[in-house]
């Protein structure tokens, strides 16, 4: 037997392995039983066993051919950019059979005779420049009535007003009334005791109701047209109180608020002066809780006892008021048992109501009114003349008329003037207690 085949084979470490291709050695495959460069793993055991070195190999040549790739793109991105051809322009689209007619001119001075509309504050064009009026057919045109259409004012005008708003500190102080100030301590006969133990108005023995006893004078002639104005929101700021009880008329009314700290002092201060004084309350609305009447308001959402109840502890907070007048109450009117409730309440008191919604379907009635005008704080000057012109209408028309203003500096520089040319119209200023009804 041969040697050779009795003796095994021994692999030669000195043998250089065979040559692959890049894609064989980039996918890390070569000859079966082979590594990527084509050393045999098993019969050489040391070639290439170094993973990292074969690791950092491969790293840079997919180094090589990314950067390969990069600087292909951007050449070619280049040249597409700086030998494309430039665009062509595009027609014009064919208008087809459009009719193209020119604007007509801009309504400038120096084409006011042609223009449409005249600019604001521009002057009229001449009577030789302005154009003839068409001729028309002499056809005798039917009769037209002649309505008066009211003519809703704009801010537009109180803005491009001169004037700057007023303030408190700049409204004139009148002179004290020459007829001697109202009574300003209570009558003890026109107040009762409450289980809770407050004191709050009431019917005398006699009939005699506070409404009546603490009322202002009223001499004017009974058919004399006549304007109930109540000022309303007082009591909350000092400077707003002091300007209405030292600036307005005293045949003005004064409503302080119900919750108002110093609530005695202040209506006596007002009675000094010779004002009628009403307590403000909040009722219900609509709207509620979105419109909050208050932490002693009266809602319907309470029991008619709760809101006796609160109308008690509004009711003692004061002694000398004619009324009371209501903020809002829409949806408490709406509501029978509390309206009806309210009513009987007031009439047991002595009060007189006032309240721009309407109490409907209830056994008994105080002395009452309804507000025909009302101007809340938020209004500009021109519509406040406006609904001032409007009170005076109201009363021509129907013998009185009540108007209701939220105190502002505004309000009380305009209703004041208008105050004092009213006996010039034929119409009189008169304490609400002169207008309502029993």
């Amino acid at each position: 037997m041969s040697d050779d085949i009795l003796t095994p084979a021994m692999p030669d470490f000195g043998a250089e392995p065979p040559r692959r291709g890049l894609w064989a050695r980039l996918r890390g495959k070569g000859a079966a039983g082979s590594d990527a460069f084509g050393a045999a793993a098993v019969e050489d055991p040391f070639a290439f066993a170094d993973d990292d070195a074969r690791f950092r190999r491969r790293r840079r040549i997919f180094g090589a051919v990314l950067v390969l790739i990069a600087i292909g793109v951007g050449a070619g991105a280049w040249a597409y950019l700086h030998f494309a051809p430039e665009p062509e322009e595009a027609a014009p689209a064919s208008t087809g059979n459009r009719v193209v007619m020119p604007m007509p001119p801009e309504p400038g001075p120096e084409n006011l005779a042609r223009a449409l509309i005249a600019p604001p504050g521009a002057a009229e064009a001449p009577e030789a420049v302005r154009p003839a009026p068409p001729q028309t057919p002499a056809v005798k045109p039917a009769p037209v009535p002649s309505v008066a259409l009211p003519v809703e004012p704009s801010p537009r005008l109180d803005r491009d007003s001169a004037s700057k708003p007023p303030r408190y500190a700049d409204l004139p102080r009148t002179a004290p009334p020459v007829m001697p100030p109202l009574a300003s301590a209570p009558i003890a006969e026109l107040q009762r005791r409450t289980p809770g133990g407050l004191t709050v108005p009431s019917v005398g023995a006699d009939g005699r109701r506070p409404w009546q006893a603490y009322a202002r004078p009223f001499t004017a002639d009974a058919k004399t047209p006549r304007i109930a104005v109540i000022v309303t929101g007082l009591g909350l700021s000092q400077e707003a109180t002091g300007a209405a009880i030292e600036g307005l008329p005293p045949d003005v009314t004064l409503a302080f608020d119900a919750t108002a700290p110093q609530l005695p002092e202040r209506l006596a201060a007002a009675r000094r002066a010779g004002h009628e004084a009403m307590l403000e309350i909040g009722l219900q609305r609509e709207t509620f809780p979105a419109a909050d009447p208050g932490p002693e308001g009266l809602l319907a959402v309470l029991s008619p006892e709760e809101n006796a109840a609160r109308l008690e502890r509004a009711l003692a907070r004061g002694s000398v008021y004619v009324g009371v007048l209501a903020r809002g109450g829409d949806a408490y009117a709406a509501s029978p048992p509390h309206a009806g409730a309210l009513m009987t309440a007031l009439k047991r008191a002595g009060l007189a109501f006032v309240s721009a919604v309407p109490f409907s379907g209830v056994e008994a009635y105080p002395a009452r009114a309804g507000v025909d005008v009302a101007i809340p704080a938020a209004t500009f000057r021109e519509r406040i003349s406006a609904q001032l012109r409007q009170a005076e209408t109201t009363a021509k028309t129907r013998g009185s008329a009540v108007v209701v203003v939220d105190v502002s500096p505004l309000a009380l520089a305009q209703i004041t003037p208008w105050l004092g040319g009213l006996p010039a119209k034929g119409v009189a200023v008169a304490p609400v207690s002169a207008v309502v009804k029993e």
